[in-house]
């Protein structure tokens, strides 16, 4: 894109006539033309405006600039094709100058298709469309700037900096459109004051097209999040002492490089805590954003703990990389391939696209991080595409690094093999299986480099009813599910009449305000756990804000927080402090296996010990105080506290306090709170549960348990009339025992023989807490918090189907339900029925625990017991 800012420029920003199918309008530029009235439109749309070419413009160059337009765009002046281009997120210039009228109007046209589906001309399978087609829909038109300029100096047509963060030199290399003879090249640096800190000038030989050198800052000042120092690039070319022709950049001395497993910003470790965005803006649909948009975004993002943004699959205009820089926010642009359907001219493609974006947008210090694409599997991306563009990349930036494959080839059944950096992955797990996919992926043996998760830890919750609502109309995102969505993957479109047919006895405030607190949670023992990995050095949150598809981001449709901001930095944030449990095994079946401890539940009587574990990086501390109290339910001074006198010089997670008491006597269940604080650094809580201890948990209790799963010879089935039956299996003859009048507990994680869904526990889920006589003793606050941890099951039970298989089912009694969060149906984990003249207390959750990280064992888990315990006692009264 030819570039001289002395040129004489006039904007083509405004109304233009479009014509389209036969139809005409008028349509605003920049802006995509899907939220203009024309959201089915693919194209050609053909933009037309009449321009008048200046007079004293002729004899130079009169070239169109366009910042960028979606997606595939003839250039036709006065009748004639003067040029085309391919590709939505790049600048492009077209050459107007031989059908230029200087004497009358010139029409000029600008044909334009969008991608679309297969049949279409461009497909976005076959194209670069990143994933805001996934999350709403594919957008069209003229989205960025255009302008005329005319050049009648020489112009530079590509400029790359290349800035050196340890001996402070600047490499910049340039290209030059209509080279003269007589030039001369200045390149003066000045300093964010717009002091002068160095030149270097010389003359060009004749007619040369290319220039090289460079140009060194003697006490050069590092760029940082904490200090953005940004130096401004002025390149001119003067000829006959006169300057015509005239460049900017600004640009930083920064370098994230890797020792080892540790990420070093400017040599100093760093951890790198981002969120991922997609570029989704619900009032321009194109990632289009105000400059106090992006302040106030990347200020929000701050405020919670964050120091990265992910650019997921999306290339935004130039401005946002600008106040990047400016505000110092760290930034990793992932180049938008993701699920191509790959193909020679996509190969070809591919290649043209992110040599444009990379020359536009290396020479910012805010990009420290590049990906080359987004969960590539075999069909999508080869060896050779993939190394191609590692050198294509790796050629164009400095002091930054870089990933082939975001996600891991070899989690996606992609390459076994990689050309990255750093080991990215994308888990997307329950809470009990996140421990396990860590020690599944990491391998000691492999060459030493940081683990940054490209994007992962996301939690859907609920919107509220004020939000699916705009001045008393459904917002136009609320019907779309974007290009490969669909009712059976998320059902946002009709939540009201799902969730009205349920007729709950929870509010929409309310079902809001608890699926945030279980959101909050995950994503606290989620981002804890990275903490304790050495070889952990950053992660992306999914997401930034709520889109069309998901609801799991950190700010909500309206762009505001969800949860305390302060809340949120205490567990992401340069300084965290941890909780962490013990280990022991088990001797079972003649031979040792892990048997996990549960950290959050407690009985009565037993020995606490638990230790706190201090993740930073590269701070010194010399005699800090490090206290800790633990309080009861709901009282203002702690049953116990301790106090630690802490030094550390290590980056690595260090332990720093143990924590050793009994648990005391209690007569009730009891939710009690963990407070630790490192002096003037760093504070962290969390909740711990105690339980009294239950005598003959199974007194007059009949065990049925023909598997062996929860208890040894209990294979009969002899229940007693005036005991309880446990059973594992729900079998003709336990319905028709309890239809008799029997009272029975069904513990069955997979059904048991009663209908159930493969459903995750805490994804995609939102746990309703009936106010039923068995939970008033359970301890919680409405929501699931972590004393269900080992209790978390991957099934509920199909309510719906439940009649189908138990002729003398009269009623149904949710105790625990579950709400997926996207489809909006129930299930449930723990259910009362009424079957004839008995009842039964039916649940799939995991008493015996035993997945992920789990306990092992109904012993092993307090919580489980209690709950058992509730249920003997409910049916015995």
């Amino acid at each position: 894109m030819s570039e001289n800012m002395l040129a004489a420029q006039t904007s083509l920003d405004g109304l233009w006539e479009i014509e389209y199918d036969g139809n005409t309008a008028t349509i605003q530029v920049p802006g995509a033309w899907d939220l203009q009235g024309f959201m089915d439109v693919v194209g050609p749309v053909c933009y037309k405006r009449e321009v008048d070419i200046p007079a004293e413009w002729a004899g130079r160059r009169i070239m169109l600039d366009c910042g960028a337009v979606s997606y595939y765009t003839e250039i036709w002046l006065n009748g004639q094709l003067l040029g085309t281009h391919e590709g939505m997120w790049t600048p492009f210039s077209i050459d107007l100058t031989p059908m230029v009228n200087f004497d009358q109007p010139n029409k000029l046209e600008l044909r334009v298709t969008k991608p679309g589906y297969d049949g279409d001309a461009y497909p976005y399978r076959e194209v670069l469309v990143g994933f805001i087609p996934y999350v709403a829909l594919t957008f069209g038109g003229v989205w960025q700037s255009i302008r005329l300029s005319a050049h009648e100096a020489p112009a530079w047509d590509s400029i790359q900096l290349e800035p050196d963060w340890h001996s402070g030199t600047v490499k910049i290399s340039a290209k030059l459109s209509n080279p003269q003879a007589g030039l001369r090249a200045t390149a003066t640096i000045t300093d964010y004051s717009g002091t002068q800190v160095a030149v270097i000038a010389y003359e060009l030989e004749s007619h040369s097209t290319e220039t090289s050198f460079f140009v060194t800052i003697e006490e050069h000042r590092s760029w940082s999040p904490a200090d953005p120092y940004l130096y401004q690039l002025r390149l001119t070319l003067e000829q006959s002492g006169q300057i015509i022709t005239e460049a900017t950049r600004q640009f930083g001395f920064r370098e994230l490089s890797a020792q080892g497993e540790t990420l070093l910003l400017n040599g100093v470790p760093i951890h790198l805590r981002g969120v991922l965005g997609w570029g989704w803006n619900p009032d321009t649909l194109a990632p289009i954003f105000t400059d106090d948009e992006i302040r106030a975004e990347f200020k929000r993002i701050r405020e919670h703990g964050f120091n990265l943004l992910k650019l997921c699959l999306f290339v935004p205009p130039p401005r946002f990389y600008e106040i990047a820089d400016e505000e110092g926010m760290l930034l990793w642009l992932e180049l938008p391939m993701w699920l191509p359907r790959l193909n020679d001219h996509l190969r070809q493609q591919a290649h043209v696209e992110y040599q444009d974006i990379l020359m536009r947008d290396h020479h910012h210090a805010s990009i420290v991080l590049y990906s080359l694409g987004c969960e590539l599997g075999a069909d999508m991306a080869d060896a050779k595409l993939l190394e191609d563009l590692d050198t294509l990349v790796r050629g164009a930036v400095t002091g930054a690094l870089v990933c082939d494959n975001s996600g891991s080839g070899e989690a996606y059944k992609g390459l076994a093999f990689d050309f990255a950096d750093f080991n990215d992955y994308h888990f997307y797990s329950d809470l009990h299986y996140f421990n396990p996919l860590l020690n599944h992926f990491q391998r000691d043996w492999r060459p030493a480099r940081p683990w940054i998760f490209g994007e992962f830890c996301d939690q859907d919750d609920f919107r509220a009813a004020d939000v699916l609502l705009e001045q008393g109309e459904r917002p136009w995102w609320r019907e779309v599910f974007g290009i490969e969505g669909n009712i059976t993957r998320w059902a946002y479109p009709e939540q009201e009449s799902r969730m009205a047919a349920h007729n709950l006895p929870f509010s929409d405030e309310h079902i809001s305000t608890i699926s945030r607190q279980e959101s909050l949670l995950f994503r606290k023992f989620i981002l804890e756990q990275t903490r304790l990995r050495r070889f952990v050095g950053g992660y992306v949150v999914t997401g930034l804000r709520d889109t069309p598809i998901s609801t799991s981001g950190i700010f909500d449709d309206h762009n505001q927080p969800k949860y305390d901001s302060g809340t949120f930095r205490a567990f992401n944030a340069d300084n965290v402090l941890v909780l962490e449990g013990g280990r022991t095994r088990v001797w079972q079946h003649g031979g040792d296996r892990p048997s996990p401890i549960d950290q959050f539940n407690h009985l009565a009587g037993s020995e606490v010990d638990l230790r706190i574990v201090l993740a930073q990086t590269g701070l010194e501390m010399n005699e800090t105080e490090l206290t800790w109290e633990l309080f009861p339910q709901g009282a203002s001074t702690p049953f116990v506290s301790g106090r630690e006198i802490v030094n550390i010089s290590d980056t690595s997670p260090t332990e720093i306090a143990r924590i050793a008491l009994t648990v005391p006597e209690i007569s009730n269940a009891q939710e009690w709170r963990l407070q630790v604080s490192l002096e003037g650094i760093c504070e962290n809580q969390w909740s711990v549960w105690f339980y009294p201890v239950q005598t003959d948990l199974l007194r007059d209790v009949t065990i049925y348990d023909p598997s062996g799963g929860f208890a040894v010879n209990a294979a009969v089935f002899a229940p007693q009339s005036d005991y309880v039956l446990l059973t594992t299996v729900f079998t003709e003859q336990v319905r028709k025992w309890v239809a008799a009048g029997g009272r029975a507990i069904l513990l069955a994680e997979q059904g048991g023989g009663l209908p159930v869904s493969g459903v995750p526990f805490w994804r995609e889920s939102i746990k309703l807490l009936y106010k039923h006589p068995l939970l008033a003793e359970f301890p919680h606050q409405g929501y699931a918090d972590l004393q269900f941890y080992h209790l978390a099951t991957d099934h509920a039970l199909d309510t719906a189907q439940l009649t189908a298989v138990i002729p003398e089912l009269k009623q149904i009694t949710p105790i625990i339900q579950r709400l997926d969060a996207r489809l909006f149906t129930l299930s449930d984990y723990l259910i009362e029925l009424k079957i004839g003249s008995g009842t039964l207390l039916a649940s799939t959750l995991h008493f015996n625990g035993g997945a992920g990280d789990q306990v092992n064992g109904l012993d092993s888990n307090p919580a489980g017991q209690f709950l058992l315990g509730k249920m003997v006692d409910y049916l015995q009264r």
